[in-house]
């Protein structure tokens, strides 16, 4: 009974172990030498694979982790109780990031979504003292405007990492967000910025590719 006692002790110490390397400096800063756009990288030693995925009714392009699906409108509702949920939010069972979007109503033309950036972050600061904005950024991705935010927003237990972006998907705002925990932003924030430099929409190449 003592040597198996001590067999259980020892494969406890060998996982704990592993674990603080999943999630060391040393770990993490190897790991973001990678890039999505190499198919598959090291995520705190879990080999994950990227790919393009088309959404919105194949209008859109983005990068993220092949295995990434839809999440169940129940669980959304779970997440989202104040209303103003997304319609769309993907992720898998073992990567604390999801992705989402949120196609609204409003209209507002590409030309304007710049400006529209102003009235984004307005509206969170108004949130009050639990949403700080880190950065903000406007740029071009083919014919298209595309704003977005950095910033951290914080639950009851947790505090999230959020990149939102803001762009106009046939006159109306097309809102898409990458968030996790903040506690993983030194591996998951170089994985977010890829994944948002990835972002792009189909009738640009498809008006490219006539000429």
């Amino acid at each position: 009974m003592k040597n198996v006692d001590e067999e259980i002790l020892k494969q406890r110490a060998a996982a704990e172990q592993f674990e603080k390397r999943r999630f060391s400096q040393e770990t993490i800063e190897k790991e973001n030498e990678q890039s999505i756009f190499q198919g598959e990288i090291l995520i705190n030693q879990i080999p994950v694979t990227f790919q393009e995925k088309l959404l919105i009714e194949e209008k859109i392009g983005i990068w993220m982790p092949e295995d990434f699906e839809a999440i169940p409108e129940e669980a959304i509702a779970e997440i989202y109780l104040l209303g103003n949920k997304p319609e769309l939010v993907m992720g898998n069972s073992y990567l604390n990031f999801s992705i989402g979007f949120h196609y609204t109503q409003h209209e507002v033309p590409n030309e304007y979504m710049g400006d529209f950036l102003k009235i984004a972050r307005l509206t969170l600061e108004r949130c009050g003292p639990k949403v700080r904005i880190m950065s903000e950024k406007v740029r071009q991705v083919g014919n298209h405007t595309v704003s977005s935010l950095e910033l951290i927003s914080h639950t009851v237990t947790d505090s999230v990492y959020n990149i939102m972006f803001f762009s106009s998907l046939e006159g109306k705002i097309l809102i898409g967000f990458i968030n996790f925990n903040h506690k993983f932003t030194k591996r998951y924030l170089p994985i977010a910025k890829e994944m948002l430099t990835s972002f792009r929409f189909v009738e640009d190449e498809q008006e490219g590719g006539e000429e």
